[in-house]
Order: C-alpha cells, then sequence, then structure tokens
C-alpha cells in the first residue's frame, strides 16, 4: 500500500498542535494566578497609608510621633487614621501593640484628663513633681493663665523670717517659667478648669524646687506673672543634673532659702 505525503505530515501536525496547546494551558494558568494574587499585592503595596504604631505603646501614656509611622493596609482599618499628626499628642486607654493600627477606640483626644483608670499619667519627667499652688484673681494673672503657660513667681517676705535684726519687707523673683500643667481641680469626667477663674495650678517643679516652693508658700505671699510665649523655654523631658532624682531632694530652711535668693541682702 502506498502512502502518501500528506498523510506523513499529519503526525507532526499534531504534535506542534499539542505542544501550541501546551503552552496556551501553561500561560492561561499563570495570567489566572496573577489575577487571584492581585488582593495579596494590593494590601502590601496598594492598600491605604494608615498610622501604625511603631513601637508598642504602654496605656495611659501620651503617644509621640516617634511611636507612629505610615503602612498600607487594605482593607482599611475602621476608624483609622491617615496621618500621624492626627495621633501625636493623645494618649493611649489601652496597651497597643508594634505594628498594630491606631483606632480611634484606643486612644482619647483629650490625654491627661479622663476621669478614674481611663486618665493617662501626668505629664511629669523623671525628677520632677507636680506641685499645686494657690491662687485667685489678683494673684494669678485675672485668671488668664492655662494649661501650657509659664509663670514668674515673685515672694514678698519679711527679713523677720530669717533672724533678728531691722525687719523689713522685701519682694524677690523666685522662679521663672513653671510650666503650668493643670489650672483648677479636676472634675467628676475629668477636665480641669482651664479657661476660667480657679483657686489652684498645679506646676511642674524639681523635687528640690518643690521644697524651696513649700516653704515661700508657708512663709511668703507669692503672687504670679505670665510670660510672653515668645519668651518660653524648653518644656522638660529628662531629669535635671542639679536634681536628678527624687532623693536630691534634702529640705531647706532659712538660710537655705536666704543663700539661694539672699532676701536679707540690702
Amino acid at each position: 500500500m502506498s502512502i502518501t505525503a500528506g498523510q506523513i505530515g499529519r503526525p507532526g501536525r499534531g504534535r506542534l498542535y499539542i505542544v501550541i496547546g501546551a503552552i496556551l494551558a501553561v500561560l492561561a494558568f499563570g495570567t489566572a494566578a496573577a489575577v487571584a494574587s492581585l488582593p495579596l499585592l494590593s494590601s502590601s503595596s496598594t492598600g491605604t497609608q494608615v498610622v501604625v504604631a511603631r513601637n508598642s505603646i504602654t496605656a495611659r501614656t501620651r503617644i509621640q510621633a516617634s511611636d507612629l509611622e505610615l503602612r498600607s493596609i487594605s482593607p482599611t482599618p475602621p476608624e483609622s487614621f491617615t496621618a500621624v499628626a492626627l495621633v501625636a499628642g493623645k494618649g493611649a486607654r489601652v496597651d497597643i501593640p508594634a505594628g498594630s493600627p491606631v483606632t480611634a477606640n484606643l486612644i482619647t483626644t483629650t490625654p491627661d484628663q479622663l476621669n478614674n483608670g481611663d486618665a493617662t499619667y501626668l505629664p511629669i519627667p523623671p525628677g520632677y513633681v507636680a506641685v499645686t499652688v494657690p491662687t485667685s484673681e489678683q494673684v494669678g494673672v485675672a485668671g488668664y493663665i492655662q494649661v501650657g503657660d509659664r509663670l514668674v513667681v515673685l515672694a514678698t517676705i519679711s527679713t523677720a523670717a530669717f533672724g533678728p535684726g531691722t525687719a523689713r519687707p522685701v519682694v524677690r523673683t523666685v522662679f521663672r517659667d513653671l510650666v503650668v500643667i493643670r489650672v483648677g481641680p479636676a472634675s467628676a469626667t475629668g477636665q480641669s478648669g482651664a479657661g476660667q477663674l480657679t483657686s489652684s495650678l498645679t506646676v511642674l517643679v524639681t523635687s528640690c524646687d518643690a521644697e524651696y516652693l513649700f516653704w515661700l508658700l508657708n512663709n511668703a505671699v507669692l503672687k504670679y506673672e505670665l510670660e510672653s510665649s515668645s519668651d518660653y523655654g524648653t518644656i522638660p523631658t529628662a531629669a535635671d543634673s542639679k536634681c536628678p532624682n527624687l532623693s536630691s531632694a534634702t529640705g531647706v530652711g532659712p538660710k537655705q532659702v536666704d543663700d539661694r535668693w539672699h532676701f536679707t541682702t540690702p
């Protein structure tokens, strides 16, 4: 039986079709896999940039900008933030693990002014203490002092407080740039009386200066001046080298007070 040239070519073309079909199947599979992976790629590279904790944030602490970063997350977490500035300065209600989105339910917009166990700690650096001093309209700049303001403290005292001799009243500037961290008492809702006439101010001082301040409160008449905002110094964030810890305070009396401010010097 004779075999024609057309019959010889058919098996070769069949193998070619099989190879082409296999290539098309591989391409189709690859395309399908790529399409299926798009959501994963979106979550890692094209998701919404939201604020997350750069490091673990402890409950009841003020959140710093350095504690935060932006990271792409998809889908976008509910109540999340898209800018670090919207979260920095707020207070953490609970512990926030590193890498977790910082959402509105985890923070408070009024740090240091919440009630009971939900309140953040007062912003007191190491070695410092918060001291409450009395005020009034005449003493405290007519009620204009608010949280964050800086005070100059003047003391009026008779030289008789420092020993025998001719008594005479003396006025000295005893403290400058005291940072006001509260105005008035905490209310039931945790809000202080900022922006209204009150009977007390809470200021930040070292534990050593606290002893001098209490001595003056007991023996002198104090009045406050409100500094210009352009004269404000840096808010302390670390211990003062002159009074590095609470045990640095060793007590004061008339001699130490007079040595520091020279009330008896003409």
